[in-house]
């Protein structure tokens, strides 16, 4: 296990969506690859179209995300607590990253390389399908969330 974890994150680990259908032996596989990060309030973790190779965990504080909307004008898409993750959309695709993340408090994170991640998933199925199930049911959420976000817009749109 990572001594770098304290037991309030590891209880974040075994609480995390991403994570709760495994065992402790499969949880384990991400805690002994994970690296601790910490970020300040305000740092930027990820920029909007940057290439990416890494996942991440909130383990304590708060993270908001943001995609540039304008000039200067940054929309927040939403604001991520402890046992939420984001990032995982270059895991997938292996794309520039789609929004820009900021510590919005101090934050601590549990940060996955793609290789990590990926060879985890390819050495233990099973693994690898409870991981890609929550990816994809978080994903969806996100996206139906854009589109209500998208709706509400239209109507704003149309009182103009």
């Amino acid at each position: 296990m990572n001594p770098s974890f304290t037991p309030e994150h590891l209880r974040v680990f075994r609480s995390a969506y991403l994570f709760k259908t495994l065992n402790p032996e499969e949880l384990s596989f991400f805690l002994d690859t994970a690296s601790l990060v910490r970020i300040s309030s305000n740092g930027l973790i990820i920029r909007e179209n940057d290439p990416g190779e890494q996942l991440f965990l909130i383990l304590s504080g708060k993270v908001r995300v943001t995609k540039h909307a304008f000039e200067n004008i940054e929309q927040i898409l939403g604001i991520l607590k402890p046992g939420d993750f984001f990032g995982e959309m270059v895991l997938l695709d292996r794309k520039k990253r789609s929004a820009s993340v900021f510590a919005h408090t101090d934050v601590e994170l549990a940060g996955f390389r793609y290789s990590d991640v990926s060879r985890i998933m390819n050495e233990y199925p099973r693994v690898g399908m409870a991981v890609l199930k929550a990816f994809s049911e978080v994903i969806s959420l996100r996206l139906r969330d854009a589109d209500d976000k998208l709706r509400a817009l239209t109507f704003i749109e149309k009182t103009f």
